[in-house]
């Protein structure tokens, strides 16, 4: 069985034997190691999942980035507060431009507006999970159904200002750092992401780690590491609800997953469609 813990924790495992070094963004953006995994973690839902998974890493050794929304399935104070005492960084999930939209009394006007009331509840949710750890990076919530980007916000204003240092789609070179997402319950999930993409080449050739094999399963990339065929500079994105060894949430969570997989590869096509 995949996306299990268990499965989790041999993957870290063959990732540290491998002799990788685990770096939050924070520290990866200032001081990058020659062989690394940047771990991260999208906590989209359930966030107990994501003091399991922070406990785990714990006991490897092991340090990540942890992504908590603003929102009930995600923004567990007790948990945040765990998860940062562990050593984790923590790091803001940010999803105003689709929030924002759903007011009804700014739908029906300019995108300008839009984008100044995005900002403005971004920087109150910064100052929020900032009681809780000096936040340093943030990275974009998918928000597949909304017709926003998250990241449009950025057209306007500079997260730099807010002293962040980094956004994984903006701040980290993926012609040189392998890029592993379990987006889709699945490695190889782009033709069911939305959003959580990367560019393929930036430098214009095959140089570039990410048109390199694809993996499809965690065995996969097990293997990999195992036989050293892995680059040696990766980021890794894992949403945490997708591992659970309880046979009742494993297979919820597939078939869940399954179902929004079939919706989300409808959107690709339809927005294929109109471009």
């Amino acid at each position: 069985m995949d996306f299990t813990l268990n499965k989790y924790t041999l993957l870290l495992t063959s990732l540290k034997n491998a002799g990788y070094t685990f770096q939050t963004f924070e520290l990866f953006l200032q001081n990058p190691q020659e062989k690394v995994i940047i771990l991260r973690h999208d906590v989209d839902l359930r966030a107990q999942n994501s003091l399991v998974t922070a406990k785990i890493e714990n006991k490897l050794g092991i340090r990540g980035s942890y992504y908590f929304r603003n929102v009930k399935e995600s923004n567990n104070p007790d948990i945040i507060k765990q998860i940062a005492e562990l050593g984790h960084e923590i790091g803001y999930h940010y999803e105003t431009m689709d929030t924002t939209s759903r007011n009804s009394k700014l739908k029906t006007q300019r995108s300008e507006l839009l984008l100044d009331t995005a900002f403005e509840e971004f920087c109150e949710n910064l100052e929020y999970f900032r009681t809780f750890y000096p936040v340093k990076t943030i990275c974009m919530h998918g928000s597949p159904l909304s017709k926003f980007d998250n990241k449009d916000i950025w057209k306007k204003y500079d997260y730099k200002s807010l002293g962040l240092i980094g956004e994984p789609y903006f701040d980290v070179d993926f012609s040189k750092v392998l890029y592993l997402t379990d987006t889709g319950r699945r490695w190889d999930g782009e033709k069911v992401s939305v959003r959580d993409r990367v560019k393929r080449d930036e430098q214009g050739g095959e140089s570039s780690v990410n048109v390199r094999k694809h993996y499809h399963s965690t065995n996969d990339i097990i293997k990999a590491s195992d036989e050293g065929s892995l680059p040696d500079q990766i980021m890794i994105t894992v949403h945490p609800q997708r591992w659970n060894d309880s046979l009742i949430h494993w297979i919820k969570e597939l078939v869940m997953q399954n179902i929004k997989n079939i919706v989300k590869g409808g959107l690709i096509r339809i927005r294929d469609r109109s471009y």
